[in-house]
């Protein structure tokens, strides 16, 4: 097993890439060529609460993982609310309305209710209130059927177990296939920080570390992960640590955990009700958690300012999003753009 030791998701990234390029074998795969470490890699993340990727070549869509990652932890499994802000994901769905391995709606809706007994991660938080020592607070995301099930969506992360050392919420995750690009060191390591970070506040604990052993640890070397793997192989070796310029971060914390919860109900009722609006959903005075306040909901407003407006006027309303490094990451992908499509149309006008 290779290990990579990293301090966020951008170091891991940096790490990734000099580990593909001097290990990577070709391996080719239902979907094309791959570059595969020909053994599991292990990443651990120091400080998994830095998760937002920070690198313009890269150009991660920081509104799809943020709002995914709250649609994780709503339990939800539909297609419409994440085609808001990724049309392509639908390609992942069997039916066009649903998904078959839906993280947070495997974690926490066994029987299709929100909050039940069946909810995973609460029953997580019990067993660690109960015994801080427990070794087997362990929630599963890979189900039976998926050996058999033919879907487009198979869970590629398995099981999270969490645990409780040195006063501080570690958490592991496996996962039987990730690509480093896309997955890894995109979506997943938003994802599940914010898995741990939920379950750290409810424990009132702080976040440790968290390791993502990964079976099968790849990129992709044709079409779309082939463009972007090209793109950044020799960039962001000696990239420093972006989270330097970043003092001021939005994180959950215990003593707002009821408002949060409040907010994460209210915020796809509002949704679910199609009564999301400019400049409505912003001045709402529903809003509790300072989560939700200034960081959910004005990356929310830039985005659909973008969608209706364009990014050159979404990127005059940037500044309300307080966290640094989701301020910084939307500003970005904005940007780029905004660049494309200058260099578009003066490509038209010649």
């Amino acid at each position: 097993m290779k290990t990579i030791i990293a301090r966020n998701v951008n170091d891991a990234l940096k790490q990734g890439i000099k580990l593909i390029k001097l290990n990577g074998e070709e391996v080719d795969s239902r979907v094309g060529k791959t570059l595969e470490i020909p053994c599991p890699v292990a990443t651990v993340y120091q400080s998994p609460w830095e998760r937002v990727l920070l690198n313009k070549e890269r150009d991660a869509n920081p509104f799809f993982h943020l709002m995914e990652s709250i649609w994780i932890l709503a339990g939800r499994k539909d297609v419409k609310f994440l085609s808001e802000f990724n049309k392509r994901i639908a390609d992942y769905s069997d039916n066009g309305r649903t998904f078959n391995a839906a993280y947070g709606y495997r974690l926490r809706n066994s029987t299709g209710t929100v909050n039940s007994d069946k909810d995973q991660l609460l029953q997580v938080i019990e067993i660690l209130k109960k015994d801080p020592t427990s070794r087997q607070a362990v929630a599963q995301i890979w189900d039976q059927e998926d050996l058999s099930n033919n879907t487009k969506d198979k869970a590629c992360n398995m099981s999270i177990v969490f645990r409780i050392r040195n006063q501080e919420l570690c958490m592991t995750v496996y996962n039987r296939s990730n690509d480093m690009v896309w997955g890894a060191y995109g979506a997943n390591a938003v994802q599940f920080s914010m898995i741990q970070e939920y379950v750290a506040a409810k424990l009132n604990l702080p976040m440790g570390e968290y390791t993502q052993i990964t079976n099968s640890y790849h990129v992709y070397t044709e079409g779309a992960g082939g463009i972007v793997w090209d793109r950044i192989k020799d960039q962001l070796e000696t990239c420093e640590n972006p989270y330097i310029k970043c003092p001021n971060l939005v994180l959950l914390c215990h003593d707002e955990m009821l408002d949060f919860e409040h907010d994460l109900n209210m915020f796809f009722n509002i949704y679910d009700n199609e009564s999301w609006g400019l400049p409505e959903i912003g001045e709402l005075s529903c809003w509790r958690s300072e989560y939700f306040k200034h960081l959910v909901i004005p990356v929310l407003c830039v985005y659909l300012i973008h969608k209706k407006y364009g990014a050159e006027e979404a990127m005059s309303y940037i500044n309300s999003i307080y966290a640094d490094d989701w301020r910084t990451a939307c500003n970005d992908w904005l940007s780029t753009r905004i660049t494309n499509q200058e260099a578009k149309q003066n490509t038209i006008n010649k």
